[in-house]
């Protein structure tokens, strides 16, 4: 017969009884989990989408939407870089056509229109190529055309921010085990276990949340803003206290994929 010492007996018996302890919140049902005693542990181990059963989801992006928003920003981006000083005066800007074209009024600023634009595309990779090539036609109007190489670059980056965002979003704390990963160019699998309703994971995860910097229009009549209606160009936005809302220019400005960095600051006053 074994003779073990009493401590070792009783350090076993309380390793098994904290084990026992740990484990009892993941064996219960939601109703009975609920009542268990705080002062407890409540810990719950995080079963599979094969064990505990769940959602899974298969997103796609919507390539035509997300070409169309790069054409913006394009458009954007070069009417601000043209209004730096020097300024370039333009006309005609269109984004007809899957491209970026407009008139330069002064035929003499034609060469240094296209080398500001060019300083303003990205290389794709080692490849030597661009992500939009810029030529001049007409002698006057200048094209900015996605090449396919910048076209598949942009979709990889906003694939890996969706994927980010749809975490975060469903997994705020990082706490939880839940699947996010890409699959393919243009989709995004999600698995959540535990979670039995698709429908309100579906409205968690489609809510839009987009920072956009546009200019108040400062032409717009109150009485006209009041009753719901803005110039041409512009769009009526509500206030976020409710009080009452206000015209913007439909333009962006800057967008939160512009921003390079955000963090919290205080004052002298230690105001945030």
């Amino acid at each position: 017969m074994l003779d073990f010492p009493r401590w070792k007996v009783w350090s076993i018996s309380l390793v098994i009884l904290a084990g026992i302890l740990f484990a009892i919140p993941s064996m219960l049902p939601g109703d009975l989990r609920a009542r268990y005693p705080a002062w407890l542990p409540n810990a719950t181990i995080n079963l599979g989408l094969d064990l505990a059963g769940g959602s899974q989801l298969l997103l796609e992006a919507d390539e035509a939407d997300a070409a169309k928003q790069r054409l913006q920003a394009m458009e954007d981006q070069v009417t601000t870089e043209l209004r730096q000083d020097p300024r370039i005066e333009i006309g005609d800007i269109s984004t007809q056509s899957g491209r970026v074209s407009f008139l330069v009024r002064d035929p003499r600023q034609v060469d240094a229109a296209v080398e500001r634009l060019r300083a303003i595309t990205q290389p794709v990779a080692l490849t030597g190529a661009r992500d939009w090539d810029v030529q001049v036609i007409d002698s006057t109007r200048i094209v900015l055309t996605p090449t396919p190489g910048g076209s598949a670059r942009a979709m990889r980056d906003a694939m890996t921010v969706a994927r980010d965002v749809v975490r975060r979003r469903i997994d705020p704390q990082g706490t939880k085990e839940v699947t996010v990963i890409n699959q393919g160019t243009q989709r995004i699998l999600v698995q959540v276990p535990g979670v039995e309703d698709p429908e309100a994971l579906k409205r968690l995860i489609g809510q839009t949340a987009r920072l956009e910097f546009k200019l108040v229009d400062q032409t717009a009549d109150p009485a006209q803003v009041a009753a719901g209606r803005a110039p041409p160009g512009s769009q009526v936005l509500p206030l976020a206290d409710g009080t009452g809302a206000m015209a913007v220019k439909r333009r962006v400005m800057v967008s939160g994929d512009q921003l390079v960095d955000a963090k919290q600051t205080f004052d002298q006053d230690g105001q945030a």
